[in-house]
């Protein structure tokens, strides 16, 4: 197949304009990930992106979407550097949902062994895998493994969740790795111990600095100890430290600069936590309904004899813990019936208390709350059968028994006339493991029933306490908790579950959100009413428990010890003390002089958001898009779609639309074009592009192999589709489903491959069909096309500045040996590439760059500007009202006066001067900030490293009194080291410094970068 020159002009422009969106605002690449786009989520990514280094706790309540966040910034990170890997580390309940978020967000599937396959930049870690072997009988994680030489990017998922020795390596070395990102829900920095932790992560050389001065004055304590060996005191110092430098530098402020001086010294600075009250709309309300139902007198009865029974736990033969068997008590009938019958079997019986239990616990004694939670679940689906309902069970006997219990006595759901069959689908805990497969008691079956409550097949789903964290069920709005948990924070886990970003009860643009309703069943005058009473009190349900307030622990630990003897305490004072404490959590944690000085707050969130959503797609999009998609995020989506629409009329690519039989949804499928059949019967490809993944068309033909995916973000679905069903030939054939976006292997390798410079110059003659749009704003003749780029992270000169760096720093070395040179320089080229990406990401969210697309046309007045619409239809071989394109070939020779117009558009280019003439103030105003922001780095790290050269000459000193000559000669070299790495740090502050401060008159005089210059001699098809 002979190409058209047009055609692929055109395409190569529309890959220009797609890379020119993405250096346009450092959101673009973020915004890339399947996901929707929340205002909370975009400034919190923007405010990570353009700090001068990436270290952040992102510790939003549960449901705020941290996880996306996190692979938003991943995604914009990768994209600016391509070789990027980054190490996820998380708890084992949590690897479920990070795998699945990583493969329907992210892009990407990650790889859990030190080796990444094709494709893979994300190695995923859990504490299971460091007790597990390989088959040659190696860990398959080692400590070893967080290693800052092998991963760019550190992200640690619910760090005080992980046994003692990985907390220990990953502080130890988290400090060497080039970004880093910790989240949590519950940043419990009332224990001192982690609020020190969570600092040395953030704040490594600030905390460093700290733990010297304390360590210097204790005497007892090593500096370089893990934070782990430091009694809690110690920790409190750490902390305080920190806090009190935080209240020195507010005070000697002035009034006008406290914004930056939070910016550089706040100790809360990289701290970002969202709750739900600060942003209105998008978390719907919650709504309580408790559910208060009359006890039977054998629950009652039995009830009072377990009470009675655990004033003999003490001289049981083995320790139980009183509080999980009181949760049995309380439970179902089922999960009390196998405790008793398991302490009867081990000789635990005591006075017959549980031989009468066990008469108490037969189903033919009643169980007044399963009653009550088939009448509820009755009421529900009367009202609305397709409702979906997740109740809490707790345990998996429970699960079951309710699962058995509510199919039996609801064969069909619905109003009278319009009934329905009832789908009930349970997910239960795994129970000989500890492992990740935590839900995975019946293998596959756990992912099918949440699949099938997911996309709505099954109405209610049955689940145990593991399922409190890394369910992501934003399909319901209605919780039964069956079992009340005791404690607030197991509430609230329980409610985060359906309370996420995306819940199917959250504000739209059309009438007023639903509520999340949390209904909770407790029989009258039982431990359970009372219970729910006090969680009452907290606000437990119907308001975000603050994880981090100091009273959480107060609160759980009160209600356990008086439900274990419910007669002997004044549950009305306790109600009292819980309302008193929750007022007291209500206020907003880490608290400090400098933190309501920060600059980013809710207005200028919303600020982001807005101007994100006021962007419009690059010129020239082929074709219009609909007024409803015309700006924003979800127009840059749609825009690449008539991109698809040419390569398809282009005969590049087989497309067509599909429809998923398991959701009824639409997708596109792309696959390859083959050429004529050659001498071995081969068919060529005769696609430009041939992507470097999926099957290889020159063996794998069938469009079984094809590509599925989708171009626009609605189309995602909650949770994000993985894989859909292709229908060919009769057989279904499993794909994986692609967002095309940034990110995205088949859109990069797309518009990176058209995005590449012509090996010639383009110069097209070009036959348009008479009814094409061009001939409404021009005449035949000669046509000059030029796209221009002016991006201001251009100004740093990024790889002369690095190479200029490289030079100065290793110039310092006077000392060392000329073989500890790489090493001694690498961590500096490091940070210095880190930080000139940081940089660029900064200048383009304060400087916005810009496009210019500029035609002109030879006419018999001589060149003329062409219109905006005229330059749309130039470059649009598909704006006519038939079939087929335009035919052209190209020309060896164009006209004579091509080459002075395009020296003129060239001249008359606008620099950086007169294009951001009006941000000028604001952009200096800005980079007065970042620059007190870097100085206060450049202190820590001189600080520190002057501080090594101390310890390092105390060593010698200490080796020459010992007198051993190897040991001196030894700290000598140690001496030297940090003597030239003390210095190397100051030449590399000051060149930071310098250029940072060389891009205020760099960006003044910065010239646009040429990527696209052409010739077209249009001509008029005969009618």
């Amino acid at each position: 197949m002979s190409r058209n020159p047009y055609v692929d002009l055109c395409l190569h422009l529309q890959a220009l304009r797609r890379q020119a969106e993405e250096v346009r605002t450092p959101l673009a690449p973020a915004v890339g990930v399947a996901g929707f786009i929340y205002t909370h989520q975009v400034a919190n990514v923007l405010r990570v992106l353009t700090d001068v280094r990436v270290r952040h706790l992102l510790a939003d309540e549960v449901g705020l979407g941290k996880t996306v966040q996190a692979l938003m910034i991943l995604n914009a990170l990768r994209r600016q550097r391509r070789d990027l890997r980054a190490l996820v580390v998380v708890p084992d309940r949590l690897v479920p949902q990070w795998r699945d978020e990583l493969l329907t967000r992210a892009h990407t599937a990650p790889h859990e062994k030190s080796t990444p396959g094709e494709g893979q930049y994300v190695r995923l870690a859990w504490e299971d895998l460091l007790r597990q072997k390989d088959a040659a009988g190696e860990p398959k994680l080692a400590l070893s493994d967080i290693d800052p030489t092998r991963y760019q990017v550190l992200i640690i998922d619910e760090l005080h969740r992980l046994r003692a020795d990985l907390q220990d390596r990953i502080v130890r070395v988290a400090g060497e790795f080039e970004h880093l990102l910790v989240l949590t829900a519950t940043p419990s920095f009332q224990r001192p111990e982690r609020h020190a932790q969570l600092f040395a992560l953030l704040e490594p050389e600030r905390a460093a600095r700290a733990r010297w001065d304390i360590a210097d004055k204790a005497g007892d304590l090593v500096a370089g100890d893990d934070l782990s060996k430091w009694p809690e005191s110690a920790a409190q110092r750490v902390v305080d430290a920190l806090l009190a430098r935080d209240r020195a530098a507010a005070s000697a402020a002035e009034q006008d600069s406290l914004s930056a001086t939070a910016m550089a010294l706040c100790a809360y600075r990289r701290v970002i936590r969202t709750r739900r009250v600060d942003y209105s709309g998008v978390i719907p309300r919650r709504q309580h309904c408790p559910v208060v139902v009359e006890p039977l007198g054998a629950e009652v009865d039995r009830q009072a004899l377990m009470w009675r029974y655990f004033t003999h736990l003490d001289d049981l033969s083995t320790r139980f813990d009183p509080v999980l068997l009181a949760k049995r008590v309380v439970l179902s009938p089922p999960s009390l019936e196998q405790r008793v019958d398991f302490f009867r079997r081990k000789g635990h019986e005591r006075d017959g208390l549980l031989e009468q239990v066990k008469s108490l616990v037969h189903k033919s004694k009643g169980d007044s709350r399963a009653d009550a939670l088939v009448d509820l679940l009755a009421a529900i689906w009367s009202r609305s059968p397709g409702e979906r309902v997740l109740v809490a069970a707790q345990d998996n006997l429970t699960v079951d028994y309710l699962f058995a219990l509510v199919q039996a006595r609801l064969p069909e759901i619905g109003p009278i006339g319009a009934r329905v069959p009832l789908v009930a689908a349970r997910v239960r805990q795994g129970m000989e493991t500890d492992a990740v497969e935590d839900l995975g008691g019946y293998g596959n079956e756990t992912s099918e029933n949440l699949e099938a409550f997911q996309r709505g097949d099954a109405q209610v789903l049955f689940a145990p306490e593991a399922a409190q964290v890394g369910l992501n069920l934003q399909c319901a709005r209605v919780l039964v908790l069956y079992s009340v948990p005791w404690r607030p924070e197991e509430v609230e886990q329980w409610i985060g579950r359906l309370d996420r970003i995306g819940n199917v009860a959250a504000f739209s643009n059309e009438g007023a959100a639903q509520t999340i309703d949390v209904y909770t069943i407790a029989q009258r005058g039982l431990v359970d009413e009372k219970v729910v009473t006090v969680l009452q009190r907290f606000h437990a349900f119907e308001r975000s428990v603050n994880l981090d307030g100091a009273h959480l622990g107060e609160v759980a630990q009160a209600i356990e010890d008086a439900a274990l003897r419910p007669d002997a305490v004044s549950w009305s004072r306790l109600e009292e003390r819980t309302a008193s404490m929750a007022a007291e959590d209500a206020v907003q944690e880490l608290s400090s002089a400098l933190r309501p000085h920060l600059p980013w707050n809710i207005r200028w969130a919303t600020a982001q958001r807005e101007q994100l959503d006021k962007l419009p797609p690059i010129a020239p999009v082929i074709g219009d898009l609909p007024e409803h998609s015309a700006l924003g995020p979800k127009a840059w989506d749609r825009a690449i779609e008539p991109m698809f629409r040419l390569l398809e009329k282009a005969g590049e690519y087989h497309l067509r639309w599909n429809t998923d039989p398991e959701t009824g949804k639409k997708f596109r499928t792309l696959w390859y074009r083959f050429g004529e059949r050659g001498m071995y019967g081969q068919k060529p490809v005769t696609s430009k592009v041939v992507f470097t993944f999926g099957a290889d068309p020159s063996h794998e033909r069938s469009p079984k192999y094809a590509h599925a995916f989708i171009t626009r973000r609605g189309d995602i679905g909650s949770p994000p589709r993985r894989e859909v069903s292709l229908e060919l030939e009769h057989d279904s054939v499993r794909r994986p489903l692609h967002f095309v976006n940034f990110g995205d292997a088949l859109h990069d390798e797309l518009v990176d491959s058209w995005g590449q410079p012509p090996a010639t110059q383009q110069a097209v003659d070009v036959t348009y069909f008479s009814d094409h749009e061009l001939w409404d704003h021009a005449e035949p003749g000669w046509f000059l096309l030029r796209l221009s780029v002016l991006d201001p992270a251009d100004a740093l000169s990024s790889q002369r500045t690095l190479e200029e760096l490289e030079r100065d720093v290793t110039g310092a070395v006077t000392r060392s040996p000329t073989e500890q040179l790489t090493k001694l320089v690498a961590p500096f080229s490091r940070a210095a590439r880190c930080a000139l990406e940081a940089d660029a990401r900064w200048l383009r969210a304060t400087l916005m760059a810009t496009t210019s697309l500029s035609a002109r046309s030879k006419t018999a007045r001589g060149w003329q500007d062409v219109s905006e619409d005229g330059v749309a239809a130039l470059v649009n071989p598909m704006a006519h009202k038939r079939e087929g394109l335009p035919r052209a070939e190209s020309i060896a020779q164009v006209d004579s006066t091509i080459r002075p117009e395009l020296e003129q558009l060239r001249a008359s280019d606008r620099g950086g001067g007169d294009v951001w003439s009006g941000q000028r103030l604001v952009f200096a105003a800005e980079l007065r900030a970042r620059l007190v922001v870097v100085a206060e780095e450049a202190r820590d790290a001189m600080d520190l490293a002057k501080r090594e050269v101390e310890r390092a000459e105390a060593a010698l000193v200490d080796a020459e009194e010992r007198g051993n000559r190897a040991q001196i000669t030894r700290e000598e070299h140690n001496r030297d080291a940090a003597l030239d790495v003390a210095t190397m740090t100051e030449v590399y502050w000051q060149r930071r410094e310098a250029w940072l401060r060389a891009c205020e008159e760099a960006v003044i005089t910065l010239r646009p970068r040429e990527r696209i210059v052409a010739a077209i001699r249009a001509k008029r098809a005969a009618t």
